[in-house]
């Protein structure tokens, strides 16, 4: 299908990708909210690379605070001829207003979508939002290229794989696209085009923090896991439909010290937030970084990292831990989910003992103090029973973790979990900017979506009132990280349940205490 669009036959055209004005999570102050969106500056590079006469322009709305009206008075003076957006499941509304304000401000620029939403339901995107012309789905740095010269050259977009776009009353999905085989051929980000110095510059959790990546994808099957939905390798099934192969890319060592390099040495990031779902996967990979960070001899440097606790315990084995703790691991996020290996099991978290976390933190608490200790679990499986989440909610208590998260169940599109509960009618809320790890979602056998959200609640406050001497012990803990983050979540909660009964003697809102924490909350300048 060939299409004449405003940038056939055109030797320069330019490119917006927008991150736009977000409401934001609650428990972290708005600084500590503005994490890079690796994604965009990726993107950037790899097209500033790979094309002639491109000129893109980044705007993340989030650390320049950029609301709405100010975000229409940006597209205007870019005066883009492309027009891009894509993020998480919840933010898919905010880009799709994006989207419209440019057709707005520019009837004729071209819109894309991109991301975990659109790529896993492009269908529903294209079906609902008019503004959105083209979808680009999972990888996007080679299929977005692709897809802009072939629209330049007045070429043929079917052939494009990994697309989704209107062909008259038809919604048409081209086969996926093969994942790109070495990370290591992709440039480095453009972290120029990012406003680097205003992302957490009065952040506590996260201080003056960068994103990086070291992998792309997870080799597990957890049956509701986004990371693995969004990076793994997808092919065509015998129905025609897009079938997902859990995979996982490693980009070299030497090459994600390249990043840090410039990090550190042009910009003065002293901490980095890795955006892989596991990061500790590869024990040699591990390793290999570890020496090369040894011999860089890094001062103050730390970092956030999502893993594994079983992949902890072996790592500790071969001594590797260590090493990671000494060239500069200071938070882990560790996916507990479920504290028995059958509810495990139920998640298609098989390759997992419920043990491995109490044992790892263990391990973290008694060996390495100075790593700040968090886990995040899942309530509301379609088994969970009071007494299950009162189980769950013994053993992270047992756990002796530094903080932890309660979540019920997510069937983010494109999972396993997803398509099982959409099959068989266990969604409850079909909104999907409710699709935010706060509110449940699925149909459990014996609980309802208000009963879970209450003890999950309940247990969530329970983590701190059954163990209060060790809470405040850490409030003065010797270990910087572990002092700073406890004051700071203690003086979160305080001041979101004062918000909440201010709001709610003021008459505009129901006093819900605790539960107040997992509501999203707007920013002052959102709207202007």
């Amino acid at each position: 299908m060939r299409v004449a669009t405003l940038i056939q036959g055109r030797d320069r055209f330019k490119l917006m990708l927008v991150r736009p004005p977000a409401h934001l999570w609650p428990l972290v102050n708005e600084s500590d909210n503005f994490l890079l969106p690796l994604g965009l500056p990726a993107m950037a590079a790899y097209l500033r690379r790979e094309m002639k006469g491109v000129e893109i322009k980044i705007l993340d709305c989030l650390p320049d605070k950029v609301g709405w009206k100010s975000l229409e008075k940006a597209i205007a003076d870019f005066d883009p001829d492309v027009f891009g957006v894509g993020d998480m499941v919840i933010y898919m509304h905010e880009g799709m207003k994006a989207a419209a304000l440019a057709k707005k401000v520019k009837p004729s620029v071209i819109t894309l979508g991109g991301g975990h939403f659109h790529s896993h339901m492009p269908r529903y995107s294209l079906g609902k939002y008019p503004q959105l012309d083209f979808i680009v789905r999972y990888e996007g740095e080679e299929t977005t290229r692709e897809f802009l010269e072939t629209l330049r050259a007045g070429g043929d977009i079917s052939q494009v794989q990994s697309i989704a776009y209107r062909d008259g009353e038809q919604i048409v999905e081209t086969p996926p696209r093969p994942l790109i085989a070495s990370l290591d051929t992709l440039p480095m980000p453009a972290y120029d085009l990012m406003p680097i110095n205003k992302y957490s510059p009065f952040g506590v959790m996260w201080p003056k923090t960068i994103t990086i990546q070291g992998n792309r994808g997870c080799p597990y099957n957890c049956s509701y896991c986004s990371w693995s939905a969004m990076e793994g390798e997808h092919v065509l099934g015998p129905d025609g439909r897009h079938v997902l192969i859990p995979t996982i890319r490693q980009r070299s060592a030497h090459r994600v010290i390249e990043d840090i390099d410039l990090l550190y040495g042009k910009y003065g990031i002293r901490y980095l937030f890795w955006v892989e779902g596991t990061w500790n996967f590869d024990n040699d990979w591990l390793n290999d970084f570890c020496d090369q960070m040894l011999k860089r001899n890094y001062k103050g440097l730390g970092w956030w990292a999502f893993v594994r606790a079983d992949k902890l315990l072996e790592q500790e084995k071969l001594g590797i831990l260590s090493k990671m703790v000494k060239v500069g691991l200071r938070h882990v996020l560790i996916g507990g989910e479920r504290p028995v290996d059958e509810e495990l099991a139920e998640i298609g978290k098989t390759k997992l003992s419920g043990d491995a976390l109490m044992q790892a933190s263990h391990l973290l608490k008694r060996k390495y103090p100075q790593v700040f200790r968090m886990a995040t679990w899942i309530t509301g499986i379609r088994s969970e029973t009071p007494a299950s989440m009162m189980r769950l909610s013994d053993y992270t208590i047992r756990a002796k973790l530094d903080f932890t998260q309660m979540h019920p169940l997510m069937p983010f599109p494109g999972t396993p979990l997803y398509e099982e509960a959409l099959q068989k009618g266990w969604i409850t809320e079909p909104d999907f900017g409710l699709y935010d790890m706060f509110h449940p979602i699925l149909r459990g056998e014996h609980m309802t979506a208000e009963e879970i959200s209450h003890y999950t609640a309940y247990i969530q406050l329970r983590f701190v009132r059954k163990q209060p001497l060790r809470f405040l012990a850490g409030l003065f803990s010797p270990h910087k990280i572990r002092r700073r983050i406890k004051r700071y979540l203690m003086f979160s909660v305080l001041k979101l349940l004062a918000r909440d009964a201010y709001l709610s003697l003021k008459g505009e809102k129901k006093f819900e205490g605790f539960g107040a924490v997992g509501k999203l909350w707007k920013p002052a300048w959102y709207d202007t």
